[in-house]
């Protein structure tokens, strides 16, 4: 499938004004607003409510965010999105997730890695996430104890919402930067 095309000045006023308030809160908080966001300024109602989902997960959210990081690499993956791994490895070393669990995740995923704590857990939970089967309970109860409620709603979320961003960079060939090296086969 072909990328398809974004053209900012086909937006109507207010579309363009939606786009660009978008991109300057991105912006601000130093994140880009291309890749897959780009793509969905084609349905700009839809796009903003992927993103403001997004930006409440990646900004505000209660999980830290090494953990945060670990479940998009996993899901990057889980799914083969090489748009997705590429664009979070760098943010995940930057987080703190040892260099030892990011060649783990790259070659094995999350259900194939032995990773030393808190990922250990969350690669548990990702394991049923990921394979969309429920999450055991006691699993569930040790995510709740590590990261709270909140925390581990959002894990489980945040593990479907990069599994539709895969859908999206994979379902519209959202092209990984220029001179990037496919991170898995």
């Amino acid at each position: 499938m072909a990328q398809l095309p974004f053209d900012p000045t086909k937006l109507s006023p207010s579309e363009l004004a939606l786009y660009e308030r978008m991109a300057e809160r991105r912006k601000a908080q130093g994140a880009g607003f291309g890749g897959p966001y780009a793509t969905l300024m084609n349905h700009p109602e839809l796009c903003e409510r992927i993103e403001e989902l997004g930006f409440y997960l990646k900004f505000r959210g209660h999980l830290p965010r090494d953990v945060y990081q670990f479940v998009v690499l996993s899901v990057a993956r889980s799914t083969g999105a090489a748009f997705e791994w590429i664009d979070h490895e760098a943010h995940a070393r930057a987080a703190g997730v040892p260099s030892s669990v990011i060649d783990a995740l790259r070659q094995a995923g999350a259900a194939g890695g032995a990773f030393p704590p808190p990922y250990d857990l969350v690669a548990k939970a990702l394991s049923s996430t990921l394979a969309w089967k429920d999450v055991p309970q006691s699993v569930q109860d040790e995510c709740v104890a590590a990261f709270g409620v909140k925390g581990y709603v959002e894990m489980v979320v945040l593990s479907g919402f990069y599994q539709m961003f895969a859908a999206i960079n994979e379902g519209f060939a959202v092209a990984p930067p220029a001179g990037s090296a496919r991170p898995f086969v």
